[in-house]
């Protein structure tokens, strides 16, 4: 007959199961209200939390400092951009002279701080002999010999005064009042009476009148 056990018994193994499982259940009780604690902090304390400006700072290119002498308007010291180029220290330097060698500048290069930049000027030794090889420069196809011949025969202005018997038909119509016609009367008059000794003989050639005869005055003679 098996053993009967007191209505109020309970086993150990029972007794200690039960105690395990209320174990568990504070445990888990436990860490869930640490979870919803800490939670609630984190969304409180970002709720609450302030914003943060974040300023971006970029550096300014320092100044380039540059001295510009040469030929230009207004020689000195400028402070210009860091990428400026030589065309902008020039400009601001007031530009260019007129004697200024523009080819020897390289107005695309960027300046540099401390930089001395110098525009040079035509040397007087390059317009002297530009000059020169202008002025002694022949013309196509005209050799030394042939400019001295067409300059002998070019019609040399008159001497004056003019020495009325021996002047030329061309030397005497350079005279006030005497033409062709008149140039030739008077050629033909000091040969018909072998030279003039006086100007008023001239007043006997047809068309030539006293005003005409002191018109001419001063620019003759009679040898």
């Amino acid at each position: 007959m098996p053993e009967q056990q007191p209505p109020h018994y309970r086993s150990a193994d029972h007794s200690s199961s039960n105690f395990r499982v209320r174990h568990v259940a504070i445990w888990m009780l436990t860490a869930t209200a640490g979870i919803v604690a800490l939670t609630g902090a984190y969304f409180w304390g970002a709720s609450n939390a302030s914003v943060t400006e974040v300023e971006i700072l970029i550096p300014t290119p320092a100044p380039a400092v540059v001295q510009i002498v040469g030929a230009v308007r207004s020689p000195g010291v400028y402070e210009l951009k860091s990428d400026n180029r030589v065309l902008d220290a020039i400009e601001a330097a007031g530009g260019m002279t007129e004697s200024a060698a523009i080819e020897s500048v390289n107005l695309a290069a960027t300046v540099k701080d401390g930089s001395r930049i110098v525009v040079p000027e035509i040397t007087p030794t390059a317009l002297t002999t530009s000059s020169s090889k202008s002025a002694t420069e022949e013309p196509t196809g005209n050799s030394p010999s042939q400019m001295a011949s067409e300059e002998r025969s070019l019609p040399q202005p008159p001497q004056y005064p003019l020495d009325l018997n021996t002047a030329s038909i061309e030397q005497l119509k350079s005279l006030p009042g005497i033409g062709d016609t008149r140039a030739n009367q008077i050629v033909a008059f000091r040969t018909s009476v072998g030279g003039l000794s006086t100007l008023e003989q001239l007043l006997e050639i047809s068309g030539i009148g006293t005003q005409t005869l002191e018109a001419i005055r001063p620019l003759v003679v009679i040898r």
